[in-house]
């Protein structure tokens, strides 16, 4: 549950809702976190999931650990060893995402998952190693040149979420806010209320915060995604 008083709220709910519907969809076994961060996602698959986090280290002495430092460019793993692959939000930040992609295909195992996130609209962020945003056919055309069979692809939210997130977004970056006092959580509150009910009462997803795919490996192994 995202906390509705956050700035980020619009984002990170859409997110989680997404990833919480293709985790659903996939069995359990060894999954690959590309590009981990705090590993925040663990919670989401079932509990015969084993996880394996891999990043690189950002400077940042807060950083929790992952399992393996590595490269999305280039998994340090064997061919056919992984049941689950996940890259959220990582695949703007490489200036190649077409081998991310590849090398997901290349360690998952025949039938295994690819659940993959990629903005369409945010600001400029981890600057300079900022260089994409994708379109549910940028996405589409990255899976299926690389071999996938794509299940679908799902916007995450329309042009009001993306609207309400932006604003706020902005409003705090511009004034550099580094606290929420209990008014600013107030008027969070309302404000990603609002946004909320628009985007459910009049959807429109050619504008969108970004897009979450769920893609399989094909082969002769028994299919992994329900």
């Amino acid at each position: 549950m995202v906390p509705r008083y956050l700035p980020t709220y619009l984002e990170l709910e859409s997110l989680l809702t997404s990833l919480q519907k293709a985790a659903e969809q996939v069995q359990g076994g060894l999954l690959l976190d590309i590009g981990c961060g705090d590993c925040p996602y663990i919670s989401l698959f079932t509990s015969d999931t084993r996880y394996v986090g891999i990043d690189l280290p950002s400077g940042d002495p807060t950083q929790q650990r992952p399992a393996i430092w590595a490269s999305g460019l280039q998994l340090p793993f064997a061919s056919k060893s992984f049941d689950i692959v996940l890259c959220t939000q990582v695949i703007e930040h490489v200036p190649e995402p077409r081998l991310v992609v590849e090398g997901a295909l290349r360690v998952l195992t025949e039938g295994g998952a690819f659940i993959l996130t990629a903005p369409q609209t945010w600001a400029l962020h981890e600057e300079p190693r900022d260089y994409y945003r994708f379109t549910r056919y940028g996405i589409e055309y990255l899976l299926a040149s690389a071999g996938f069979e794509v299940k679908w692809i799902e916007a995450r939210g329309g042009v009001f979420r993306m609207i309400g997130q932006t604003l706020l977004s902005f409003f705090y970056v511009r004034n550099q806010v580094r606290r929420l006092t209990p008014w600013l959580k107030r008027m969070n509150t309302v404000l990603n209320a609002f946004f909320t009910y628009l985007d459910r009462r009049w959807p429109w997803e050619k504008d969108t915060l970004g897009y979450t795919a769920l893609a399989i490996r094909p082969g002769k192994d028994a299919v992994r995604v329900a």
